[in-house]
């Protein structure tokens, strides 16, 4: 009797797993055929063109040339401002301010900056920038993404830091 349930229960068992591998089969299938045409497509359109022309209007041809110097421009930017910014406030915070007041105020609006989502942090420096100078600008941009590298660079530098045990630091002392 017990031989029959353990028969029973394979036999399910081989019939779930050959259907879960004819599902994957079926969902990798259609990825493949996607990523496949997304290939094609996309290797079929890439020309000089679209690395040293502008952005034309809608319907002629051109390039993307602005858009990517924007981009690479304002990822700069972020990073010339916010990785020192970030790496002396975490040095700050793990070295000499450990216990201050100062410190816990610094920690606290680190913390909240880095659990804000980026939308909301777009839209405050949209608010504060954009709509003050009147027209969009890659500086918004840059110091938006600076507003979100700053954070993240605090506490990674912070934890770096506070990684290293007090007797290593009192010897470099």
């Amino acid at each position: 009797m017990t031989n029959s349930y353990y028969l029973r229960r394979r036999i399910r068992s081989a019939v779930f797993l050959g259907l879960s591998v004819m599902a994957t089969i079926f969902g990798l299938g259609w990825l493949a055929l996607i990523l496949g045409t997304l290939i094609y497509e996309g290797f079929s359109g890439i020309n000089t063109a679209i690395f040293t022309e502008s952005t034309p209007p809608p319907g002629s041809t051109g390039g993307l040339l602005n858009a990517i110097f924007g981009s690479v421009a304002m990822s700069a930017f972020a990073v010339i401002v916010g990785t020192p910014l970030g790496i002396l406030a975490g040095t700050y915070l793990a070295e000499y301010g450990r216990h201050t007041r100062f410190a816990l105020v610094v920690r606290f609006v680190n913390d909240i900056l880095l659990s804000a989502p980026s939308i909301v942090l777009g839209l405050f420096i949209y608010d504060v920038m954009v709509l003050s100078l009147g027209h969009f600008s890659a500086w918004a941009g840059g110091v938006a993404l600076a507003t979100i590298v700053v954070p993240v660079v605090v506490r990674t530098t912070e934890n770096m830091l506070l990684l290293i045990p007090n007797t290593l630091r009192e010897a470099a002392a």
